[in-house]
């Protein structure tokens, strides 16, 4: 009676693709493959969801505002009302580059595995070459000059003189 049991998690397809869908980059427990976004969202989990909503929204809504948000609901509400937010902006990373909805339904992954979730969709970010630490800003910036990083240094209307 030795029997293999393959337990395949059913993937869904993205009903407003007209291209098959693909896996994400990386699995949802490989937090190991960017310890520094781990640790960071292990501490301030606020701070990887700012992020991550920062590029997704392309820069409409701030790191800082989303992350606002995220702790608000988090503290004032409860602890589960950020899950529907911040499944919302799962939901939209999966759509923008038509990624199957795995392991789970979006909202179960951040309910259940809510650090997991953020850092796997960070290091999905990480693998598109829009790398959530850098901004909306310098990410739009480094597009513009074919992926180089763009200089930094005094604003147009700034000069740095000697005293």
């Amino acid at each position: 009676m030795d029997e293999e049991f393959d337990l395949e998690i059913p993937k869904i397809d993205n009903p407003n693709s007209s291209s098959e869908a693909v896996d994400w980059s990386s699995g949802l427990f490989d937090c190991w493959r960017s310890p520094c976004n781990a640790l960071v969202t292990a501490c301030c989990p606020c701070v990887t969801f700012g992020r991550v909503a920062e590029i997704l929204d392309e820069g409409h809504n701030s790191c800082c505002t989303s992350a606002i948000v995220y702790m608000g609901l988090f503290i004032f509400i409860t602890q589960w009302a950020p899950c529907k937010l911040t499944s919302i902006y799962r939901k939209k990373l999966r759509k923008k580059f038509n990624i199957y909805e795995a392991p789970t339904l979006d909202w179960v992954t951040h309910l259940l595995c809510q650090p997991c979730a953020f850092c796997q969709e960070y290091r999905e970010l990480q693998s598109r070459n829009m790398d959530p630490s850098l901004g909306w800003k310098r990410i739009k910036a480094m597009k513009k000059n074919n992926n180089q990083e763009p200089e930094i240094g005094a604003p147009d209307n700034q000069r740095m003189n000697r005293a």
